[in-house]
């Protein structure tokens, strides 16, 4: 069934959300704690690494949670209207500099991320699963998913352009440093919980007519269900194709996550630019993923996501990495570099959530049952997993080459390794990204060899799942 172009757009909508949380994080946090709120850079990195494994550890409740919801508004939706106002009102409070002693401190921003990411993953995972419930049609996911990649990219103007333009602006007009990404925190805030709100109003698609309330409501989560959860996660991961796609998710967001924590710090402290230049640079990255859209998807009908996933992605990670080597010491450098990242985002964010809801139809055949939410959770847990290591990690790099969050300038040794973890090190997991959706057994007729067995299955015909052992193992 075709989509009307109102779901397609209000689907996308809620894409602003996620996308602003991400990158605000992403490329502020570490800056933030850093700088503004003067904490260390291996604490802030471990704090950083804290709120990322504690949301690997709600992705799988609100997972199994979203697949068994029984509500009039269905079974995602609801849980991105209970997340909507605590989003606005924890990324404020994230983003507050407090003057407390370092062990306060970092008592305080604990427990902040942790709120932060429990509120991401209550409406991302929910969210993203919601896309395989409105289409099973193969080519109309891809669309789908280009009208939530065009929101994810005005999400990621939000999140990752308009902090410096605020603070540069706050700043020139006598507010203080502080004062300045609080206001940060409040418009990010408020603009995803509008963004999560509109698409709960506007798409009704899912939503359950003549719906009766069940007598006997489940408990939360009982200790059988969490043990449930990860026996799910067990046969899951037995799956070929969910190897693959994890494995290729996991080294591609360890790319994005070291790239996007350390742009800032390369555009600052490597080449000198200021608060408005950084925000060029930033809208370059953002409007450069817009422009991808429809040659991403176009490329993808003609010529299959895995083949565009693999070039686009592995591709820019061997730029990147040449560009280094030749030298980031110019804008026209900087700006090809950027451009290069950009198609390999681009690559990821349109083409891995359609991708997963292939998964998701092919282990809804093997295991009997629809349990998208339990997939797409998986894949959340290992993108919470990923940006705990790469914050970690960078944190450590930071702190070993001897950065200084006070100093205006730093020594040639930290320069060189903020470098590094602009283009060679994301270069390299691109790469490695690349290598393993290579393997990856999904295309476009293995999909509608999977599609057509499911629907004979529901029209009551046996399917005997050895025939798809070339996909499954």
């Amino acid at each position: 069934m075709k989509l009307s172009f109102k779901t397609k757009f209000s689907y996308g909508v809620a894409a602003i959300s996620d996308n602003a949380m991400y990158t605000l994080t992403g490329t502020y946090l570490l800056l933030f704690l850093t700088t503004v709120a003067g904490v260390s850079p291996a604490v802030a990195g471990t704090i950083s690494a804290i709120g990322s494994v504690w949301e690997a550890m709600c992705a799988p409740i609100v997972g199994y949670k979203s697949d068994r919801m029984q509500s009039r508004f269905g079974r995602r939706k609801p849980f991105l209207i209970m997340a909507a106002f605590p989003i606005a009102v924890i990324t404020a409070l994230l983003f507050t500099a407090l003057d407390f002693s370092p062990a306060m401190k970092t008592a305080y921003y604990v427990v902040m991320v942790i709120l932060f990411w429990t509120f991401f993953s209550s409406e991302f995972v929910p969210y993203m699963a919601w896309g395989s419930d409105l289409t099973e049609d193969y080519n109309e996911r891809t669309v789908l998913r280009s009208f939530s990649y065009v929101f994810n990219q005005v999400g990621m103007g939000i999140g990752m352009v308009m902090p410096t333009v605020i603070v540069d602006y706050c700043m020139a007009h006598g507010r203080t440093l502080q004062q300045s990404w609080q206001l940060v925190g409040i418009f990010v805030g408020v603009c995803c919980c509008g963004a999560l709100l509109f698409s709960a109003y506007n798409v009704r698609d899912t939503d359950v007519k003549d719906f009766v309330k069940p007598k006997n409501k489940e408990k939360f989560l009982e200790m059988k269900a969490v043990i449930g959860i990860f026996k799910q996660y067990v046969d899951i991961l037995k799956l070929r194709p969910i190897q693959y796609i994890i494995g290729a998710s996991l080294a591609y967001l360890v790319a994005n996550v070291v790239f996007g924590a350390d742009r800032v710090f390369f555009m600052r402290y490597n080449l000198g630019l200021s608060e408005s230049m950084i925000s060029i640079m930033l809208l370059v990255i953002t409007v450069n993923g817009i422009i991808m859209v429809p040659f991403i998807s176009k490329f993808a009908t003609r010529f299959d996501k895995k083949s565009v996933f693999m070039l686009g992605i592995g591709g820019g990670g061997a730029l990147m990495i040449l560009m280094r080597i030749l030298g980031i010491n110019s804008m026209p450098a900087l700006l090809a570099t950027v451009v290069f990242y950009g198609i390999a985002n681009a690559c990821y964010w349109q083409l891995m959530p359609s991708m997963l809801y292939d998964v998701c139809a092919v282990e809804e055949l093997m295991s009997g049952e629809n349990r998208s939410g339990a997939v797409i959770s998986l894949q959340a847990l290992s993108e919470s997993l990923s940006i705990a290591l790469s914050n970690q990690m960078l944190g450590i790099i930071l702190q070993v080459a001897g950065f200084d969050g006070s100093a205006a300038v730093q020594t040639a040794t930290a320069q060189h390794w903020i470098a590094n973890c602009f283009a060679v090190i994301p270069g390299l997991f691109m790469i490695l990204a690349g290598l393993l959706i290579k393997k990856y057994p999904i295309d476009k007729t293995a999909f509608e060899r999977v599609m057509g067995a499911l629907e004979r299955r529901n029209k009551g015909e046996e399917i005997d799942v050895k025939e798809f052992e070339d996909i499954f193992e």
